[in-house]
Formats: C-alpha cells, sequence, structure tokens
C-alpha cells in the first residue's frame, strides 16, 4: 500500500506547485521580499521618503481638507482635527476622536491612538514628526493647494487605501465636471485681481493660491500673476493701490480671514478714504465680489468644480448665469 501511494504523494506535490506558478502566487522568497521592502514607499511634498511597512488601518488626518479626500476614495481615519464645520465632514468623520485645532495639535492624544499612518500639512506640522518618528509612525507631509494638487492626492490616498480604481474614477469624475464649466468659456477673456484681506492687511493673490488657480483654469487674466511673493512658497504678493489703477481689471475678487463684519468695514474705509478706486472699472461697474471661505480659503477638494463654477458665474454672469 505505501509503495502505491508514494507516486501519488509525489504528483499531487507537484499539482499543487504547478498551480501555484500557474495562479501567480508568490513564493516565499518573494512574500519575504515584498515585506521587506514595505507596503507603499511614498516621496511626500517635503521631499521625504517614507516607507509605510504595512496597508495602513489606523490613519490619523491633520487637516480636514485631506480628511475629505481620503473618505471619497473610501479610506478611513480614526482621528481628527478640531472644526467649527463638523457639518461640511463626511458623516462617518464626524464622530472621529478631536486632536485640538490644525495648528494646534494634542501631541499626546495623538500618539495615544497608536496610529500606524499621520498625514500631516506641510508647512504646519513639521515639528511633530520627530516625535512621533520616534514612536515609530510614518507621517506624511503634504500640500494642497491647486487643481492638480487634489488629482494627485485623490490617487495617492487611493494608493495608501488600496483603492486606486475608486480613486482614479473620482479624479476623472472630479475633472469631467470641471470640464463641463470650461468648456463653455468665452473666446474673449477678462482682467481680475483676487484681494486677501484681514482686519489689518490687504494682499494679492497670485496663480498658486486657490482663487488663483481657479483663475487660471478659467483663462482669466490676474494683473497680479508676475508679481513676486511676500515670501518662497507663498501664494501672495504685496498690495500696491498704484499697480491695481494701471492694471485697471473688469472684476475685483476678494478672499477674506477673520471676522467678516471687521474685514469688510477694513475694506470699505480704504475705498472710501482713497478716491484712486473710484476711477477703476471694476468699481465704476460695481464688479466687486466677496469669495465663499469654504471653496477658496480652505481648500474644497472634491468640491473644486463648485469653486470653478462660482468664479465662472461671477466674471462671465451673461454665460453661465448670476446664481451664486
Amino acid at each position: 500500500m505505501l509503495r502505491t501511494q508514494k507516486p501519488v504523494i509525489v504528483i499531487s506535490l507537484l499539482l499543487v506547485m504547478l498551480t501555484a506558478l500557474l495562479s501567480g502566487c508568490p513564493a516565499p522568497a518573494d512574500r519575504a521580499k515584498e515585506a521587506e521592502s514595505g507596503y507603499l514607499t511614498v516621496e511626500d511634498d517635503a521631499g521625504r521618503a517614507v516607507t509605510l511597512p504595512r496597508k495602513p488601518e489606523r490613519i490619523v488626518v491633520l487637516s480636514t481638507s485631506y480628511l475629505d479626500l481620503l473618505y471619497a476614495v473610501g479610506g478611513q481615519a480614526i482621528g481628527r482635527p478640531t472644526t467649527p464645520q463638523s457639518e461640511r465632514l463626511p458623516p462617518e468623520a464626524a464622530v472621529l476622536t478631536e486632536l485640538g485645532q490644525t495648528t494646534n495639535i494634542d501631541v499626546e492624544k495623538l500618539i495615544a491612538l497608536q496610529p500606524d499612518l499621520v498625514i500631516a500639512y506641510q508647512g504646519l506640522h513639521e515639528k511633530l514628526v520627530p516625535l512621533l518618528n520616534a514612536n515609530h509612525v510614518p507621517v506624511l507631509l503634504l500640500k494642497m493647494k491647486t487643481y492638480e494638487d487634489v488629482r494627485a492626492k485623490l490617487l495617492l490616498f487611493g494608493e495608501i487605501a488600496g483603492t486606486g480604481t475608486v480613486a482614479a474614477s473620482v479624479a476623472q469624475q472630479l475633472t469631467d465636471r470641471v470640464r463641463v464649466v470650461t468648456d463653455r468659456l468665452p473666446a474673449q477673456s477678462r482682467k481680475v485681481v483676487i484681494l486677501h484681506a484681514t482686519a489689518k492687511n490687504i494682499t494679492v493673490e497670485l496663480g498658486s493660491s486657490i482663487a488663483g488657480d481657479v483663475a487660471g483654469l478659467l483663462q482669466l487674466r490676474n494683473i497680479a500673476a508676475e508679481s513676486l511673493p511676500l515670501a518662497a512658497e507663498q501664494a501672495a504678493a504685496p498690495f500696491s493701490l498704484e499697480k491695481l489703477v494701471e492694471g485697471d481689471p473688469d472684476v475685483i475678487m476678494v478672499t477674506m480671514m477673520g471676522k467678516t463684519g471687521e474685514v469688510q468695514k477694513r475694506l470699505r474705509d480704504e475705498v472710501e478714504n482713497n478716491p484712486a478706486w473710484a476711477g477703476m472699472r471694476a468699481v465704476r461697474a460695481k464688479q466687486v465680489y466677496f469669495l465663499p471661505g469654504d471653496l477658496f480659503q480652505l481648500n474644497p477638494g472634491v468640491r473644486y468644480d463648485e469653486a470653478v463654477a462660482y468664479m465662472a458665474r461671477v466674471v462671465y454672469p451673461e454665460v453661465y448665469g448670476h446664481g451664486r
């Protein structure tokens, strides 16, 4: 009996090995190599190569803009910053552990969550990296301003969540919605300027700001586009009334930071106390508009098409309608 069973056992083993080869299953050596190289290596926006040893299951997101994108591609998180606009969060994210304001994260509470990935904002959270790395927590420092930034982050988060196909679909749907607006652009573009106002200061926004990027998608001529920024990596330039008068834009748009009433008073005082404003085409035609903060101050993420459509209606109401 033993002599008749032995060839059967050998043949069975050969069949199992052959089936594994044909089905593309990795050999033990291949699996060991995969484990050594990690699940995914990403170069973040700070130029750091960050390796995720395994698919993250406990992700903490330190910017609500990134939170929207992660959930849009089917990912999940366990912690988030505190936000006064919690109603704008994905429903599943509203109940996540809160870690304080984006600019003042509670590090002890963050580490206590035992995350296996922290998605942080470049320019705000660099100081957290050494401590998190000391606790063996990978950190991605990312920035997101432009439409192309949003598309890139959607695809990246799809890789992280293992939902690449979903992410590609979401990114394509966003592209299609933006194209619905840009395909209707008139042949003649208009000159614009985008002011950024606080209660104490006014600057002009460049093409790398959210509103400046939207203006670029709409092929508008931003009279401040060639201005030198206030500092490296900044998306604003110093305000010059002389240059504004010289550029004489068709439309003036304003983004605000701070209490709306105080900011609007600051601008009214500026306009009323300097007659140079009255001679500008946009002021004479009453083409001065305040842009909503949820679309132009905070990155709108997967709602980027809404920002594009909003500005299109402001600048070209004869094409897109007056509703805003």
